[in-house]
């Protein structure tokens, strides 16, 4: 499996390109540039099949229509996503509509299912906190948990919607299903392991299994 971070927009949020040995490829919130995203896939020779999301704020999804268009991949979210997708909703950090794709597009998962694309198995995880419908893919044992958990930090609960106790229960969630040497590639800053966040990350402290 091959990973390619691709920071785009205007926050720089962290794309993720994801691929198996035979160039099939899922991209993880392709939060702006598609056009650029689409030339990286094409010199890359790969075959986009699923765009991820993990949650709906527009630094994450802006670039999905233009993504799913180019490429004609599908799009895999959660029900409470899917309308912000679909044009029914504004992005809850900011009101404002996203690009609408198209209905047929859009995939809704849910807490424990699994995907199949290409060679890759991907599992998917329901880790509300930062929003209501985050969710977390697990790709062969690699975490892509969008804006739940940073490099020392995680993802803010300020934005309506947000609760920041059960933001840390989803990362307890994850700290007790996952070995701590399990690679976390974050929507933000640089990627991480769950060992490395239960000791350095500061709002972890005091974590425990009944968060």
């Amino acid at each position: 499996m091959d990973i390619l971070c691709v920071p785009v927009g205007p926050l720089q949020a962290n794309c993720y390109l994801v691929w198996d040995d035979d160039r099939v490829a899922c991209a993880v919130d392709p939060g702006g540039e598609p056009q650029r995203l689409a030339q990286i896939i094409q010199k890359e020779h790969l075959d986009l099949q699923a765009i991820l999301v993990t949650h709906g704020h527009f630094d994450h999804v802006d670039g999905v229509q233009g993504l799913a268009e180019a490429t004609g991949a599908k799009v895999y979210c959660s029900a409470t996503v899917a309308p912000v997708l679909r044009g029914e909703e504004g992005c809850s950090a900011t009101g404002y509509p996203i690009a609408p794709v198209a209905a047929d597009t859009v995939l809704v998962v849910e807490d424990g299912a699994e995907l199949k694309i290409g060679g890759l198995t991907v599992s998917v995880m329901a880790t509300p906190g930062h929003t209501p419908g985050d969710v977390t893919f697990d790709i062969e044992g690699h975490l892509f948990p969008g804006d739940l958990i940073f490099y020392r930090s995680v993802g803010r609960t300020d934005f309506p919607g947000g609760d920041f106790r059960q933001l840390l229960h989803s990362v307890g969630k994850l700290m007790n299903r996952y070995p701590q040497t399990t690679p976390v590639y974050p929507g933000h800053m640089q990627s991480t392991t769950l060992g490395q966040e239960a000791a350095m990350n500061p709002f972890l402290t005091g974590l425990g299994s009944d968060e």
